[in-house]
């Protein structure tokens, strides 16, 4: 087959794998719930005289807060159920379990909504976060472990695409003149596309290096690399720059527990786990974000029905980042790509807080804070957000790579946590200089530390990177 021709397929098979992730579950579950509020507090208010109760405020806020938060316990779980199932059974079946339960989740809000049974959206919600986290994790082992060396980024750049298109998608049906008045055709709109990857998922082969360090199956390692880099690839080549990942000597399968231990005992880990952590600290301001840039634009004095279209504009603005990421991940570089956009993404956050000072003197200016978000939805796309969640798989050796991730993002969820409770207090309280406290400052602190320890990745294989975090 033409090398060309196996390079398209070889972008929809990955592609693949991104869609059947982000279209069911995180992406389109991250925004569905944003916009369509009113609708889902008469679904409430219905599902309450159905049992004859009346819904008084007390009741709406505990119902809606824990349908919306237990996304982030479940999320914290599936973290730590990740390398369980990533590291001893495979990336395959990690995916496979967590788009199987995705699928069974997508059903049961469909059935809490027509039956209006709230307990079971939450609980359909929770199932849904747990298994994102299993499956996000295995996307981005799968892509990392798949792709040829020089495709990695474009490859997980494709990832971001089609999450950023998600979220748009989400926001957008959930508007009122779409799907917002319909909540069990919004709930049902995932489920098709749940099932239809989930069937596809099956028939792709494990990663060759799973396969071959952890399986030691030279002849199913070999028929990997042949379907996922080409039949005309020299796949004895490819088998070898994966040995040599290997650490001579070392047992390449470990437990759970003793692989945390070494995390944090062994001092090129720690750093690839600092180095981790303070890159997706840069991405924690988009979840407030995705779920509040309308309160904070009508706060900017912008009119409620244009500020939520404006909303959709920096989705809109991500959506492009992230496309125009996929031309240039492979000529830029890793580290220049992260540092710069890293920077103006500050600096988009910093513009924000300065026209929102300055609205109430010069009205004019709450288009500023406009300009100023579609900007940070830009360079978001563009090189802060998929380069800081697949760049831990880079930096680690195979049977550290899941448990590195784990410990990341489980630290990241934290500090998602603990600003999605406190930004909308504070911005009461502070004004937009609440962005300032919540998200510039640790930004500038881990800005200046990926750009004293941060190293090159691009175009290199995992083994020489791990090499330069030891001194080498």
């Amino acid at each position: 087959m033409h090398q060309k021709l196996w390079d398209v397929i070889q972008v929809f098979i990955f592609h693949l794998h991104f869609i059947s992730l982000r279209i069911s579950i995180f992406g389109f579950s991250t925004t569905y719930v944003n916009t369509p509020v009113n609708q889902f507090k008469a679904y409430i208010n219905e599902s309450l005289i159905k049992r004859d109760v009346v819904m008084t405020a007390a009741n709406y806020d505990t119902i809606w807060n824990i349908f919306l938060n237990i996304w982030f316990v479940g999320f914290f779980l599936g973290i730590w159920l990740s390398p369980i199932l990533n590291d001893r059974y495979g990336r395959k079946v990690g995916f496979l379990t967590g788009n199987s339960v995705a699928f069974l989740a997508s059903i049961l809000q469909c059935v809490a909504i027509y039956w209006f049974v709230p307990e079971l959206l939450i609980v359909a919600r929770f199932m849904t976060s747990v298994c994102m986290a299993v499956t996000y994790q295995s996307c981005i082992l799968y892509i990392q472990e798949c792709s040829p060396t020089h495709l990695r980024g474009f490859m997980t750049f494709l990832s971001e695409v089609s999450f950023s298109t998600m979220t748009l998608f989400g926001s957008i049906l959930g508007t009122q003149g779409v799907l917002g008045n319909h909540l069990f055709w919004l709930v049902f709109f995932v489920v098709p596309f749940c099932f239809i990857f989930l069937v596809g998922l099956i028939f792709l082969p494990e990663t060759p290096k799973f396969l071959l360090i952890v399986k030691r199956d030279n002849d199913a390692a070999i028929k990997s690399v042949r379907f996922y880099h080409g039949p005309c690839v020299d796949a004895k080549s490819v088998l070898e720059s994966i040995q040599m990942e290997e650490e001579e000597g070392e047992e390449q399968t470990i437990s759970t527990s003793q692989a945390l231990k070494d995390l944090f005992r062994e001092p090129y880990l720690r750093k690839a786990l600092m180095i981790s952590v303070s890159a997706l600290q840069n991405t924690v301001a988009l979840w407030a974000l995705l779920l509040s840039s309308t309160y904070f634009l009508e706060n900017a004095n912008m009119e409620p029905k244009i500020a939520q279209w404006s909303s959709n504009s920096m989705n809109f603005a991500y959506v492009l980042g992230a496309i125009s990421g996929t031309n240039i991940i492979e000529r830029w570089g890793r580290r220049p790509l992260l540092l710069s956009f890293t920077f103006a993404n500050n600096v988009a956050l910093l513009a924000f807080v300065l026209f929102t000072a300055l609205q109430p003197l010069i009205d004019w200016l709450k288009y500023g804070c406009l300009a100023a978000l579609i900007v940070y939805g830009y360079t978001y796309g563009c090189g802060v957000g998929p380069i800081s969640w697949f760049i831990s798989s880079e930096l680690v050796p195979q049977k550290y790579r899941s448990i590195t991730q784990s410990a990341a993002y489980a630290i990241n969820t934290v500090m998602v946590v603990i600003s999605s409770f406190t930004v909308l207090p504070l911005y009461s309280a502070l004004g937009s200089y609440a962005f300032l406290l919540l998200y510039s400052i640790p930004s500038t602190f881990s800005l200046i530390f990926l750009f004293r320890a941060l190293p090159e990745t691009k175009g290199r294989e995992v083994y020489d990177i791990v090499k330069q975090l030891r001194g080498k």
